[in-house]
This record gives C-alpha cells, structure tokens and sequence, in this order.
C-alpha cells in the first residue's frame, strides 16, 4: 500500500488498535555494534518519565527520506549521560554510502526536549564505532528559543488524537501537517500562534496546545482531543506504506512487511532487528507464504487468515501468524493494513 491508499485504510485502523509491543530497535548479536552516551551541556535534571532515542540511518540519497537501520529506544532515562547500543547489520552497509547517527530525549508527554543537530556521520573507514558521545541541543534554542518546545516540529512523525467518539491521524512534517479524519484527507499549514502550535487549511483547523489538541472541521469543534500513544504504531506503518503488520508475546516480538520491497523484524523484546528483502509470498492452502534466506539468516513467515487474539491483551486479530528465524518459532497475531487484501 502506498501513500494514496492510506485514506482507505483509516477506518479500519480506528477501530482495531492494538497496544504496541515492542520498546526498543537493537540488532541480534551477531552484528557489528555502534556504543556510545547520549548527553547535554546544560545542568537541568530530565522530567520524569522522559524517553531516549538513538537511531542509525541511511542518509546517502538527498531526494528520499532516510533509510531506518536501527534504532534504540531508553525508556524512564533518568539523567544524563544515556548509554545506547546500536547493532547493525553489516550486509546492508555499502562502503559509498553515508550513514548517520541521530538522537533526540522527549519528555512523557512527547514533547521534544533535546536534539542531535548537524551531521554525526558514522561507519566511515576513520570515524570511530564505540566509545561515542552526542551531544544534544535544546530543542527550545533558536529562533525559537521563546516558543514552547512543542512549536519545533524536528522530524516527520505521526499520532492518533482521540476526540471524543473521532479519531484523528495527524502526520507532521516541517511547517505543516496531513490530518486524516472522517474519511478525508486534508493538508493544513502551520500559522503564527501566540501559544502551541497552529495548523490550517481547507477548512480545517488543528492546535495543539500543551497536552491536548483543539480540532475543528467545517465549524464543529471537538475540544480537548488527546493523543493516544499505543494506536500511532499502527497509523504510522500505514502511512509508510506499510502492507501487513503482526506481534507477539514470550518474547515479544514485531513484525513489518512492506510488499516487493523489505521486511523488518525485532525479536525477543527488542533484542534482535532485522532488516530482509521481501520476496514474492506463495499462497498454500490458503496461507500466505515468504521465505527468506540471507548469508546469515533464513526466515519462514506464514499468514494464515484465521481470528486470533493476542495472548496478553485479548485484542482481535485477522490473522494468525507463525514465524521461523534460524530454526526458532515465534506466534503471534496480526492484520493487513490495506483494504487490497
């Protein structure tokens, strides 16, 4: 499914989240490791319940969005310095690429606090991989020093505000935001706000402000929307194009296929990270079939259409799915997120 069809798939989305599963991207130990610290200069101790990110891209193509390699992700960090290890693996890399280190520290409410900026490039023939330090900057610097840190849209990313009975998928980028709710699609630029941060457009209007969001379509307001962190996983793999998205339980694992082009997989709570082409499925007996084999590994991967429900949460699922990575099984549970399937 590519970026026009996410629209079809909303209303699917709002009514069969999930909680999401797994916390931290890291590579099987069998891969190369980047270790490091993340920190800042200034003397303020972190917010409760502040989460670390540390994360490995692809960066050699100018015109295309960055190619996630791995990612580490530090819940409840306390205080500075933050260790990370990264693993990678290195059948990805290729000597003429750029690779690049990035990391970011968000406070509970996901308000973005502290950010790598510049290039750190990394996997060159004399840049060091262990032993590295990032140093962060405050988000609130700049231009914007006096806004709210929330005013700093720093990356892409995507969220599901609950109002009420609507649900509302909200993708920003620098400058503007792509709101998706009742059905429709619409493209909304940021404006001046003397608080929060202001989005308008076709008739639109979303404000966030603090911990709620203020969202009006067509002169009806839904107040105090509020985000719900657990459904963005899925709404975000949808709007990446994402085809078919599973996870499961003891241990914990997750699972993204992106037709003809990869899947990616973590394992055992986030302990292993892969990332394989994604061949043509075979279709026995009414399962869905790929099969994987890499110099170092070999994945068996079955979709079987049949009702499942995740061993933890009781959610309902479409599918039942049973994977093989290097002769280990994992089940779990999983669904399409394109009404093509």
């Amino acid at each position: 499914m590519r970026r026009g069809s996410f629209v079809r798939v909303l209303g699917l989305l709002l009514f069969t989240w999930l909680l999401q599963g797994c916390g931290q991207w890291i590579k099987d130990g069998s891969a190369s490791q980047i270790s490091g610290e993340v920190t800042y200069r200034e003397r303020m101790a972190l917010p409760p319940g502040s989460r670390a990110r540390v994360w490995l891209e692809d960066v050699s193509k100018a015109d295309t969005a960055a190619v996630l390699l791995a990612e580490q992700s530090i819940e409840s960090a306390m205080t500075v310095p933050i260790p990370f290890r990264l693993s990678y693996d290195p059948a990805v890399i290729e000597p003429r690429h750029r690779y690049a280190l990035r990391a970011e520290i968000r406070a509970a409410d996901g308000r973005l606090l502290w950010v790598t900026t510049g290039f750190h490039g990394i996997l060159g023939s004399n840049q060091p991989r262990q032993g590295l330090t990032l140093v962060l900057q405050s988000a609130a610097r700049g231009a914007a020093e006096q806004a709210p840190v929330e005013a700093r849209v720093e990356a892409a990313r995507t969220y599901v505000y609950e109002c009420g009975e609507l649900d509302a998928v909200v993708h920003t980028e620098p400058g503007k935001l792509t709101l998706l709710a009742q059905g429709l699609e619409s493209v909304l630029e940021q404006v001046a706000s003397a608080s929060g941060v202001r989005y308008e457009g076709e008739g639109r209007l979303f404000w966030t402000r603090g911990e709620t969001a203020l969202l009006e379509i067509d002169g009806q307001r839904y107040e105090e929307c509020r985000s719900n962190a657990a459904k963005a996983p899925w709404a975000d793999a949808a709007y990446r194009g994402v085809d078919f998205r599973a996870l499961g339980n003891e241990p914990g694992w997750l699972l993204e296929v992106d037709e003809g082009r990869d899947i990616r997989l973590v394992t055992d709570y986030g302990e292993r990270s892969l990332y394989l082409p994604a061949p043509a499925p075979r279709f026995e007996g009414g399962i869905v079939r790929y099969s994987v084999t890499t110099k170092a590994h070999e994945v068996q991967l079955d979709i079987e259409p049949r009702v499942c429900r995740d061993s933890m949460s009781g959610a309902a699922f479409e599918a039942r799915v049973r994977l093989q990575l290097d002769g280990q099984e994992y089940l779990g549970c999983g669904r399409y997120l394109s009404t093509a399937h």
